[in-house]
């Protein structure tokens, strides 16, 4: 028989932003919710299994839109194509599962490894969190998604979540191979990212017509294309071609802004990666010259000056897009063992929303519903509701009252489709 579970006693947020339910007890029957409400309101049969989780808080699993479960271990970009592809796939197994125990229980994926992983998570023979997998993205030669001090053979048969293509037709060929590799999404570096001199943060990589063609090609597929983009150029481009989300996307101006709302285009600003990326280049760091969104000729040249100015144009940026209707998810941009922590960075970013303006619920309600639909998967998960996936955590304390309480200690449970990853309730 199906086991049936009543968690009772649970202060609720289920994600749709409402004001969270007193008293509440959430059923579930195998892998699904079955039934959500007050205790006044729920009639427990007697064949079901009580938790009495009291004074506990239950809310969805959190969903991370932008991670690379590539299983690299370093922060160097020859790194990631040098290290042995078997052991970096071995190594994407437990990235994988350490996400699931910080309650992270689904993700999009930018790598090699996220449809193989996809299937033997969904065939029971690891732990993971649901992955929507988007296999390698497209870079231009010289790119993000390159890397330097490699030859281009090795970048080809071993770079962990890139492949290179320049000009329309090669474009269009590499997305054609993208989507048969089993990728669920189209990703692009629409712009350079910062790694070295030669690719900075504010140089758009690809032409209009180029992002055109991967939309086109994305659309045949019926699957969404997702754009790096870092300068205001790349993300005006990526939204007039067709893109479904702007991963990062600090320097928006207010007409990309206006389009994104219309068009119904997602933000993923990947706010805490975006401030350690500071704090790692320039005099003593191992990236390229520090980025400030907006330039400016004034702007002082040591860091310390330069830090206030950051978060004041992070966070008026991401309030803008807010205010003018964009819908916001969370990604941590997890792509090494080194130096961003699977998991822990999740929960990084989540409180990062919080510190760049927004307000604890709707850093939650970006962390899961409007992640499920960034993620394409709101039918299954992302709010607590009837027939959708039993997805939870259960944290000793409200994060309401502060979202710190979003913590690896604090979650006394995790349940991902009806099965406990941790329970210490009970």
């Amino acid at each position: 028989m199906t086991q049936r579970i009543a968690i009772k006693g649970v202060t609720l947020i289920d994600g749709n932003g409402e004001d969270p339910l007193k008293r509440g007890v959430v059923i579930i029957e195998g892998s699904t919710i079955q039934g959500i409400g007050h205790e006044s309101e729920i009639n427990l049969a007697d064949d079901v299994q009580v938790i009495d989780a009291s004074g506990t808080t239950v809310m969805p699993g959190i969903i991370d839109a932008h991670v690379h479960l590539g299983g690299a271990s370093y922060k160097e970009e020859e790194n990631w194509v040098i290290e042995n592809d078997t052991y970096q796939a071995i190594s994407s197994v437990g990235q994988a599962n350490k996400m699931l125990r910080y309650g992270i229980t689904s993700v999009r994926d930018i790598s090699v490894n996220g449809p193989h992983l996809r299937k033997a998570i969904m065939e029971r023979f690891i732990d993971g969190p649901r992955i929507v997998p988007t296999w390698r993205g497209l870079s231009r030669r010289g790119g993000h998604g390159d890397a330097g001090g490699v030859s281009p053979e090795m970048v080809r048969t071993s770079h962990p979540w890139g492949i290179v293509a320049d000009g329309v037709d090669e474009v269009r060929k590499i997305t054609r191979e993208i989507i048969k590799n089993g990728s669920h999404g189209i990703k692009v570096w629409a712009s350079g990212g910062g790694l070295h001199e030669n690719e900075p943060s504010d140089a758009q990589h690809y032409s209009f017509e180029e992002l055109k063609v991967m939309v086109e090609e994305a659309n045949y597929a019926r699957i969404p294309l997702l754009a790096h983009c870092e300068c205001a150029s790349a993300a005006r481009d990526a939204v007039m071609a067709g893109a479904w989300s702007i991963e990062h996307g600090e320097e928006l101006d207010e007409e990309t802004i206006h389009m994104m709302a219309q068009k119904g285009v997602s933000l993923v600003p990947t706010l805490f990666l975006l401030n350690q990326w500071f704090e790692w280049s320039g005099d003593g760091g191992f990236y390229g010259t520090p980025f400030v969104p907006g330039g400016g000729d004034d702007l002082p040249s040591d860091k310390e000056s330069l830090r206030p100015i950051l978060w004041e144009r992070l966070s008026s940026n991401l309030m803008a897009a807010k205010a003018a209707g964009v819908r916001i998810g969370l990604g941590s941009d997890s792509f090494c063992n080194e130096i961003t922590p699977y998991g822990e960075q999740s929960l990084n970013e989540l409180k990062a929303l919080v510190e760049y303006g927004m307000s604890s619920m709707e850093a939650i309600v970006a962390a899961t519903k409007n992640g499920s639909e960034i993620l394409k998967i709101d039918d299954i998960t992302g709010t607590l509701e009837i027939g959708k996936s039993a997805d939870l955590i259960i944290l000793q304390n409200n994060p309401l009252d502060d979202i710190n309480f979003v913590s690896e200690s604090g979650m006394l449970a995790i349940m991902k489709e009806g099965k406990f990853i941790k329970n210490l309730i009970n």
